[in-house]
């Protein structure tokens, strides 16, 4: 019998390779379809290069944009929930019925007026002379609790009832009106010293021109209270 002689077997190299060429291919190829394709605008976010500057340009303006809008939605809301709280709102001490007010409270006393010569006239009160001072000081007193914000609607009247020698020295009565059984008042808005201090702060506050005819001096203002009222009735 003739001898055969066995030759080795060899795999094909390029059979191994193709193998795994196309796992490799097969794995990417999964991998790559799971993940999700980028869109533009994702493209945009996250600085891809697919994107031209003008593009980049419009993404960000377009940011900006809506940003501003919705500051100006801010403010716009809360502005107008700031002018509803304004016109809802409502004062309930600026609400009040004067008729109410029928229980006196009076306070007299005198000032200097340090611009103003002593004549004899003024010691008449039916004197010209007297009656015009009178009329310019009840106007200047007048103006000066109408316009005080905590005691205006309790002013009643002003009186100027004579006149001394010292410069000249002005006797004066005020009145007020409040409701009856407010004790709270007469403790502390129309207390002494709440009327003796709006009176002596206009009088800082007057005009610096010390040569005014009218000039009070600050220092010479002196005020009590007259009497002490009980349900309605006026002790002196």
């Amino acid at each position: 019998m003739d001898s055969i002689e066995l030759q080795p077997v060899r795999c094909p190299v390029s059979l191994d390779n193709n193998n795994h060429h196309a796992e490799n291919t097969s794995k990417q190829q999964m991998t790559s379809g799971n993940r999700p394709r980028l869109t533009t605008n994702d493209a945009a976010e996250e600085g891809n290069p697919l994107l031209s500057p003008e593009q980049t340009c419009i993404t960000h303006r377009r940011r900006w944009m809506i940003l501003i809008f919705l500051i100006f939605l801010i403010l716009l809301v809360i502005g107008v929930s700031f002018a509803l709280c304004l016109v809802i709102h409502d004062d309930a001490d600026e609400k009040y019925n004067p008729t109410l007010f029928v229980l006196p409270r009076c306070f007299n006393g005198s000032f200097k007026l340090t611009n103003q010569i002593f004549i004899p006239e003024l010691l008449s009160p039916a004197s010209n002379q007297s009656k015009a001072l009178s009329s310019q000081l009840q106007e200047k007193l007048s103006e000066l609790y109408s316009s005080s914000p905590a005691l205006s609607r309790y002013f009643s009247s002003v009186e100027i009832s004579d006149f001394r020698n010292g410069s000249v020295v002005a006797d004066y009565r005020l009145g007020f009106l409040m409701p009856l059984n407010n004790a709270e008042l007469e403790q502390f808005t129309l207390s002494r010293e709440m009327v003796y201090n709006v009176f002596r702060q206009s009088l800082y506050d007057q005009d610096p021109e010390l040569n005014h005819p009218l000039y009070i001096h600050p220092a010479s203002l002196d005020m009590q209270v007259t009497g002490e009222s009980r349900s309605g009735v006026l002790y002196w």
